[in-house]
């Protein structure tokens, strides 16, 4: 993300992250990888619950609880969620291409095509 940061700040878009990490791990790692957005701390998972992503795998009390299933989400200036790419099993994620091609579809007003795996079925 970082290495394409400019080109989404371009778009309008500003870049966050956000981990289940301390406040002091986040601080270290941004540090260390020289990163230019912020990087938030969601300790007790409010953020990814309230977006439905919680990877519901690790019990709360566990040391891995509050991982959210990985992907990327855009929020528009009034907190709306406007496109979404955080699935259960992020294996094949988008290219960062195609993710700023929606992004600038979307801020656009355009209508992304929806992905289906479902096979149509003719009626009957």
């Amino acid at each position: 993300m970082q290495e394409r940061i400019e080109e989404f700040n371009e778009a309008g878009v500003a870049i966050t992250a956000s981990t289940y990490d301390d406040i002091e791990q986040n601080a270290s790692f941004k540090s260390s990888e020289e990163l230019t957005y912020a990087l938030l701390s969601d300790q007790e998972a409010k953020t990814v619950k309230s977006l439905g992503i919680l990877n519901e795998t690790y019990e709360e009390g566990s040391s891995r609880y509050g991982v959210s299933h990985p992907g990327v989400i855009l929020v528009d200036t009034d907190d709306k969620v406007v496109l979404t790419r955080a699935e259960e099993k992020f294996i094949d994620p988008p290219s960062m291409d195609v993710l700023l091609e929606d992004v600038k579809k979307v801020l656009a007003g355009e209508a992304l095509e929806e992905e289906t795996d479902a096979e149509e079925t003719p009626e009957d």
